[in-house]
Formats: structure tokens, sequence, C-alpha cells
């Protein structure tokens, strides 16, 4: 009785506003977090093409102009989040500077020594790496769908496959042979670029990338560190979803009256105040009745933060003793209940999280020993109290009763 006549008053109130209140609408706030996206979206591939410069022990004594060489990559990534990131693919580069060994591996075929007593030298390489990505626009300024600029930071880092053309240096000659050959050396590297991005459409970003290599040298005629610094420009193409969900919230009208409209709310409110002295009434004699006693068939209740239906360890702890118990009466038979609050999200949501929370329960108990045959997992779209909004947090959870 107390309850329905606390639902008749709320009823009654709203009542009073609903011939002018608009509908309510519910929209994505990004402010609150962010959702994770299933497995196969936030895919990319990233093709990309420029130009390089040696920084070399030896390097610096050639002039800028003869150090450029030229470098392209293909790579395929993932974002975990909206923060961070992986990829992993391979890149070319052609790389040109000088050496002070006129033996040196990577020389340049025939080519005489310059006025400084320098001797060019020309190389090629793959370079297979995998690079760890960082978007420090959404994780500075916050994550917001449809961005037209983002600052990626990556860095990481792989081998280079080294190529040289064949060099006599017995000989200080070619061997007639102008292909391309593996050389001996296949250092490590490690790179950090800032990858600047633009969106151009939902599936395409362009960017200009800055990247700085470090590697070290080791073949014939080479004992030293080289830095290289890359200047390229290409394009991001996403595959599945790219963008974040959000969690969803209400968006409430401002309600607007006529003096005509106030006058006649004021008259409903007159009409009002009789109904609610009566209702008041019959709560107070539903107040002043004894306290009938109700016996609880909740056996254990697990609770969830909003959005989430992971067991936490003292979740965990729980659920291990009732499985102890479950376990020593394998004819009883169980009713899990999942549950979620109907004042935060939409029903598509929450019906996805009342089975994950009951699933997530049901597999741990099974797991612990229990027989699954034991075990009714069920959802209920109703909330667990009535307590309203601010008791929400009390309606996020799994119940574990006994079966009739």
């Amino acid at each position: 009785m107390k309850k329905s006549v606390l639902f008749g008053l709320v009823a009654l109130a709203g009542g009073l506003f609903s011939a002018n209140a608009q509908e309510v609408t519910y929209v994505e706030d990004c402010s609150q977090g962010y959702l994770m996206n299933k497995a196969k979206d936030n895919w990319f591939m990233t093709v990309q093409g420029g130009s390089n410069v040696l920084f070399g022990k030896d390097d610096v004594h050639a002039d800028l102009k003869n150090r450029f060489g030229g470098n392209a990559g293909l790579f395929f990534g993932k974002w975990v989040n909206p923060n961070f990131g992986f990829r992993f693919g391979a890149e070319y580069q052609m790389s040109k500077g000088v050496t002070a060994s006129p033996y040196g591996m990577f020389r340049k075929m025939n080519a005489a020594p310059l006025k400084n007593g320098m001797y060019p030298e020309k190389f090629q390489s793959i370079n297979p790496q995998f690079d760890v990505l960082i978007n420090l626009t959404n994780w500075w300024c916050g994550y917001r769908p449809g961005r037209v600029y983002n600052a990626v930071l990556h860095g990481g880092g792989g081998a280079m496959i080294m190529y040289r053309r064949a060099y006599d240096r017995l000989q200080n000659t070619t061997k007639g042979d102008l292909k391309w050959h593996a050389a001996k050396d296949t250092p490590l590297f490690a790179n950090v670029g800032l990858q600047n991005n633009f969106a151009v459409s939902k599936k395409v970003d362009l960017f200009i990338d800055v990247q700085y290599q470090l590697f070290h040298l080791g073949g014939a005629g080479y004992n030293h560190y080289c830095q290289d610094l890359q200047l390229s420009a290409g394009l991001n193409v996403h595959f599945g979803k790219k963008e974040w969900s959000c969690p969803v919230t209400a968006v409430c009208p401002t309600w607007k009256y006529t003096d005509a409209e106030g006058d006649a709310l004021v008259a409903r409110l007159a009409q009002a105040e009789a109904k609610i002295a009566s209702l008041q009434k019959q709560l107070d004699d539903c107040l002043n009745r004894p306290v009938e006693k109700v016996s609880c068939e909740g056996l254990a209740t697990v609770y969830y933060p909003i959005n989430q239906y992971s067991l936490s360890s003292r979740e965990k702890t729980i659920l291990k003793s009732m499985a102890e118990v479950m376990k020593e009466t394998p004819n009883q038979k169980y009713i899990l209940t999942g549950w979620a609050d109907n004042y935060t999200g939409n029903d598509e949501i929450n019906t996805r999280l009342r089975n994950n929370r009951v699933n997530t329960v049901k597999a741990f108990l099974v797991k612990c020993g229990v027989n699954a045959d034991q075990l009714d997992a069920r959802i209920d779209a109703n909330n667990l109290t009535d307590f309203g909004a601010k008791g929400a947090p009390l309606d996020r959870a799994v119940t574990i009763k006994l079966a009739d």
C-alpha cells in the first residue's frame, strides 16, 4: 500500500506538467568517458613516402644536398582506445652520405674521393618495425568525435635489412655487377616521430610525419652510430568503426508557459491539493500500520560500477564461498538474475549489460566447480530497487536466489 501511494503522488505531480512538456531526448556525452568498441573496429592502414637525410659521424662532412635520400612505408595498426594504439609494417629507405674509409662496404662505385678526402656512399634498406601510438590531442584535450586535426606521437624500433652494390675493396673497383646485394650488417634501430593528421572524410586522413631514427653501422669500414631525419606525407585508411561510443545521457527540455497556461496550471494545482491531502491521509494510515517482516530469500548480490560487468577480486572471493555452498547441495537449483539501472543508458546498452553480468557470474561459478545445470541465468528489465535515480548504483547487480 505504501508503495502504491507514493507512486500515485509522483504520477500526479508529473501529470501537472505533461501538457506543456517536450519529449526528453537522449544523446551521447563523451565528457563522461567512452565505451570500448568491438575487436574488428578501429583498424587502419598507413601508406607514406618522403625523403630522409643522414647525420652520421662522417655524413656531416658532406654537403646537405648530397645527403637526401628517399623512403616509403606500409603499416597496419589498431587504436585500442582514443588515446593509445599500435602499428606494424615495413619501410623502404634509400640513404646517401659519405664515409672516411676507402673500403667502406657502402662506398659508391667508381666515385672519386671528395675534396675533403671523404668517399660518397649509398645504401638501401628494408626496415620491418613495430610502433606504439599516442594520440596527444585526445590525451590532452579530451576525445571529441569528428575532430579534424590530431597530433599522434609514435615510437618504436625494428631491424634494417641492408643492401649494397657489389664492390671489390682490394681492387678498388666494381665487379661489374650493378645489382644490389644483401649486406652482412643488419643493425637494429629505434625511432620516434610526430604524425600530424587531418581528417578529410570518415575513413581517410591525410598526414605529414616527422621522424628521427637512430641506428648503428658495424660492417666493414664502419663502427659508429648514425642518425636519420625523415619527412613523409601519406594517408591513413580506416576500417570498421572509427569513432568511439560514449555513455548516453538524457537532455531535459526547457519549459515555457503563456499567461493562460499559467492560470490553468494554478487551477490544476488547487485541485491537486485536495487529492494530495487525501493521499496524505492514506499514507499516514499506512505508516501507522505495523511493519510486516519479510524474509529475505536472496543468498548473495554482486554489485558493479556503471557500464561494467567484470568481477572485482572482492566479488570473486564472495562467489568462491558461494560456490562451495552450491557444491555441497548438488540437487539444489539457483536463479541468477542480471540487473541494470533504467536511469542511465538506453534499452540496448542495459540489455547487453544485464546479459554480460549474469553470464560472467555463471561462468565464474562453473569455473569454481559448480554444475552448470544448477544455475538458471536470466535477466530482469525492471529496477532491482525502488529508491529512484539516487539509488541507481544498487540496481547494477546480479542476484543469486534459491529456486523453488
